[in-house]
């Protein structure tokens, strides 16, 4: 943080608490986020904005990070928490709840604990999700994905940690491209850093929906490939991929089919 960090950036936090009213622990803030409420206060005499529940997140994440001598880039705003918002969480799959104080309540998260609070590392996902992951890194998620026996570790069953894989893949730096050629298991966020085998088959997942979008795809791409068996594999990836997307209630679960898998591949 110290490459990064200004007074003047604890100022405006401190200020921004106090222009929005919002309540903070005091005896966690560094001096200059107390500087800048006390002049806020000043300045305000009552709150001049009533805050949606993203101003209060980015409040809230402005503060944590400090605290942890990290700071939030200022790409990251109430408007971009909005964007990356969802109603489901990807890890979970349990619709998201708001200030219920359980385990569904959103939270926003980084994806790769060593990287920024900034635009493509930051996802939304529930509390309980959040609270399993921690500090693991891709690598950690990866092996607790293929923990042997389904049962639950750490508050997630194997599925939900290898949701939480796909979702932390892109933004490891990974040299070797194996770990990126697996299932699309979850919606990514947006602006996350995503492997090119998965927008492959977030375009084929859109585009199996509808017979016209599907075949229009299968030939573009077709199109492209000068190996006959490879045109006819994908023709039959897409066409199983449209079966069983009619028969699962999660529409990326159709992907983990070995059969389709391997078609792609």
């Amino acid at each position: 943080m110290a490459d990064h960090y200004t007074r003047e950036l604890g100022f405006d936090l401190g200020w921004d608490l106090a222009r929005y009213g919002r309540p903070f622990d005091r005896s966690q803030a560094n001096v200059d986020v107390l500087a800048g409420y006390a002049a806020g206060r000043a300045h305000f005499e009552v709150p001049q904005h009533t805050a949606s529940r993203y101003h209060a997140k980015w409040l809230q994440l402005r503060l944590s990070a400090i605290r942890r001598r990290r700071i939030v880039r200022a790409d990251v705003t109430p408007e971009y928490l909005q964007l990356i918002d969802c109603e489901t969480c990807p890890v979970t799959l349990e619709r998201l709840t708001h200030s219920t104080r359980t385990g569904t309540d959103w939270s926003v998260d980084r994806i790769n604990n060593d990287g920024a609070y900034a635009m493509g590392n930051l996802m939304v996902i529930s509390t309980r999700a959040n609270r399993a992951k921690r500090a693991k890194n891709y690598r950690q998620v990866a092996r607790l994905a293929h923990a042997p026996g389904g049962a639950m570790i750490d508050g997630l069953t194997p599925a939900e940690w290898a949701r939480l894989a796909c979702l932390m893949v892109g933004a490891e730096n990974i040299s070797d491209v194996q770990p990126t050629l697996t299932p699309l298991l979850t919606r990514i966020p947006e602006d996350c850093r995503v492997p090119l085998y998965y927008l492959f088959q977030q375009f084929l997942l859109a585009s199996v929906a509808r017979a016209a979008t599907r075949n229009h795809l299968i030939k573009t791409l077709n199109g492209l490939h000068p190996d006959h068996a490879q045109r006819e594999r994908l023709r039959l990836a897409a066409e199983r991929l449209a079966i069983l997307r009619k028969n699962v209630t999660y529409a990326y679960d159709a992907l983990a089919d070995d059969q389709i898998q391997n078609f792609l591949k």
